[in-house]
């Protein structure tokens, strides 16, 4: 009978500190050396954290960035803001790819935490290498690939609101390294916060699964070539947006119903990567990945009187609704292809890099309304579980094509072994075409094309001291159909300029940042008080802001995150009378702190394996409404954990929001609409065996 042999992994080693990324250039560089703003996660603070559920909560620790803008998301949308701007789709990017191909209204791709290595935060424009990076930055998520280190790790987990879960991680390779595989996957069954009144405590549920291989293989030294996809299948309910009554009061009433509100989505995707090194000094790279998403969902909105234009009845408590369902189809297809060359020129050495990138992306969109009246409800006594109308009416039939073709060029040149100039440049072709058919066929045919640049230089002190200087544009074309008047958005243009300051002590992973930024972006995505799921374009928005940060190692066993932010953001150019206003639900100013313990180094054997750790996160208000008479205040909330190292075993507590402290993201501004309630205390046990 063949015998287990269970060995000693090390899990005691945490490091939440890197020294390197690929992210901000495509080339590997020292994060000192990068003229931008960027913060990594790392695979151990993503455990320690215990970020499983949704991906947003890698980014509650983050400078520049707000994470859960609308409260508790139960449907897996990774609603994030950077530099005060929304990115929930634009800052999407996989394993420097853009994953930000979007649906016509629901549909957007999502990512299970448990599936990554890492996570790289670059903040401000970053056009010039990725072509579709945003104003705010790009969050770009690593995925775990094969490597030449076995891999077996089983992962038991279950929390309050009954949370269940389980995840498997398998890597084996064979004896030279030639050929190595991996196979990550996670499966997850839970009710959630969200609670319908009146039903006998009915909630909202996540049923979730994931899975994902990956095959690397070396047939020289030279060459690589890895191969991997992934499936992700995700049924949810409503989520925590709570009906305000006519005066503006919160209610405990949820506008969807328990036994109709279903967010049905089913993504896949399968890519390559291929590297070779033709000598020390040239290097190719060829990445690709088509993605698709298959989505069906129904949901309730908020219906309205013809005549009156009100939500509410006369007794103003009755509140009218209009269910409705989506079927929706994302296809995107992305490949970028790049040369890097490294030479010296005098005094001067260059990292340059040539590439040309591709992404296009696909989407389709059926809207059914109801042909028959969907009933109201009462929202102080409302009544759930009544028979819902099907949605039967072929309202909009849509389809939207916007391909993307982009050349860039970038050199970083570097003199004296201290100052390290970083120029870009690219050029984009973009040509997209849409068809709606509303109530007439309308089509919609446009080609655009755009420059953009990076300029940074930096000075690099043998203490580890590097101040610089950037100035850095972006160029966006923006995915979905302003509902109002059924066209496309305009594509967004932005430009930043930054100062900062980063120091690493030499022989460390500790990392400290200061910047100081303003950015400018046009043709701004807003959400429009009118719907909950409409958005309109506001002229042009314009951020100010400072950023802190802190990640180190304290002295031996202690480590420390700190990140602090405050941003001016204003719109500077409004058609709707809005200028000088801050924009919806961007907090001015946010700040967080973490730090945990390892025990085990104060040399007391029953302390030994143990590890205490807490953090902090404040989040300032912000305005619910374009004319900035209402405000959401601000809220402080606070995590922790406990966890426990023994061999191979591993054991985690993970507590946010200890206190249950009950709290709202945002309101709904005059008139009414939903207030969107933070995530509750959620407390969650975590085993974990590698062998």
């Amino acid at each position: 009978m063949p015998t287990l042999v269970i060995k000693d992994t090390g899990l005691d080693k945490i490091e939440y500190g890197t020294k390197d990324t690929m992210t901000a250039t495509k080339t590997k560089t020292p994060i000192l050396e990068i003229p931008q703003s960027m913060t990594v996660i790392t695979r151990d603070e993503l455990t320690m954290r215990g970020v499983q559920l949704n991906f947003t909560e890698a980014l509650r620790y983050i400078p520049g960035v707000t994470a859960d803008q609308f409260g508790f998301e139960g449907r897996g949308f990774e609603y994030v803001s950077m530099r005060g701007f929304n990115s929930l789709s634009t800052a999407n990017f996989r394993d420097n790819l853009s994953q930000q191909g979007r649906g016509l209204y629901f549909a957007d791709f999502i990512t299970d935490p448990y599936s990554l290595e890492r996570v790289d935060v670059l903040r401000g424009p970053t056009s010039v290498t990725f072509g579709r990076g945003d104003a705010g930055g790009i969050v770009n998520r690593i995925t775990k690939l094969p490597t030449a280190t076995p891999i077996r790790e089983i992962e038991l987990q279950y929390g309050n609101f009954d949370r269940k879960r389980i995840a498997a991680d398998f890597g084996l390779a064979n004896e030279d390294g030639t050929l190595m595989f991996r196979l990550v996957t996670s499966a997850l069954d839970t009710d959630t916060q969200v609670r319908f009144p009146n039903t006998g405590g009915d909630r909202a549920q996540i049923r979730r699964f994931y899975i994902s291989p990956s095959l690397t293989w070396r047939p020289t030294n030279r060459t690589s070539i890895t191969l991997f996809g992934d499936i992700l299948n995700n049924r949810s309910q409503a989520s925590a947006f709570y009906q305000a009554a006519p005066d503006g009061r919160p209610t405990n009433t949820l506008l969807g119903d328990p036994n109709f509100t279903r967010y049905s989505t089913d993504q896949a995707s399968v890519s390559y990567k291929l590297e070779h090194h033709f000598n020390d000094s040239v290097t190719a790279r060829q990445n690709f990945r088509f993605m698709g998403l298959n989505g069906r969902y129904r949901e309730i909105d908020p219906g309205f009187d013809p005549d009156t234009e009100t939500r509410f009845a006369a007794d103003g408590r009755t509140l009218r609704r209009s269910a409705f369902g989506t079927r929706e189809r994302v296809d995107q297809t992305v490949l970028d292809t790049h040369i890097e060359a490294r030479a010296r020129t005098g005094p001067f050495n260059h990292t340059a890099l040539v590439g040309i990138d591709w992404n296009r992306v696909e989407s389709t969109l059926k809207y059914f309304a109801a042909s028959a009246p969907t009933p109201s409800i009462d929202i102080f006594n409302p009544n759930y579980n009544q028979p819902m109308p099907t949605p039967d009416l072929l309202a909009i039939d849509g389809v939207q094509k916007i391909d993307q073709v982009g050349f860039y060029v970038q050199d970083q040149i570097k003199f004296d072994q201290r100052w390290v100039l970083t120029l870009s440049g690219r050029h984009d072709k973009v040509s997209s075409v849409t068809d709606v058919n509303v109530f007439n066929p309308q089509h919609t045919a446009s080609k655009d094309s755009a420059y953009t640049g990076r300029a940074g230089l930096t000075y690099l002190f043998s203490n580890g001291v590097a101040p610089y200087f950037s100035y850095s544009q972006s160029f966006l074309p923006q995915y979905g159909l302003n509902f109002f008047n059924n066209s496309p958005f305009e594509p967004t243009r932005a430009s930043q300029y930054e100062v900062g300051i980063k120091y690493q002590p030499p022989g460390t992973r500790s990392l400290f940042t200061a910047a100081l930024f303003e950015l400018t972006k046009t043709n701004v995505l807003t959400f429009d008080p009118r719907s909950p799921r409409g958005l309109t374009e506001t002229g042009e928005v314009r951020s100010r802001g400072a950023e802190l940060e802190a990640r180190t190692e304290v002295f031996r066993g202690l480590n420390a995150i700190g990140a602090f932010s405050y941003v001016d953001v204003k719109i500077t150019e409004s058609a709707e009378g809005f200028a000088g206003k801050m924009p919806l639900r961007v907090p001015n100013l946010t700040a967080s702190g973490w730090l945990d313990y390892n025990l085990g180094t104060l040399n007391v054997d029953a302390l030994r394996g143990f590890f205490i750790g807490g953090g902090v996160r404040y989040v300032g208000r912000v305005f619910n409404d374009d004319a900035n008479t209402s405000t959401t205040p601000s809220f402080t909330l606070f995590d922790a954990v406990l966890r426990y190292d023994h061999g191979p075993w591993q054991f985690l507590i993970n507590a946010n929001n200890i206190f249950d402290e009950k709290y709202f993201t945002a309101g709904p501004g005059p008139g009414g609409g939903s207030f969107f309630l933070g995530s509750r205390r959620t407390v969650v046990g975590t085993l974990k065996l590698r062998f």
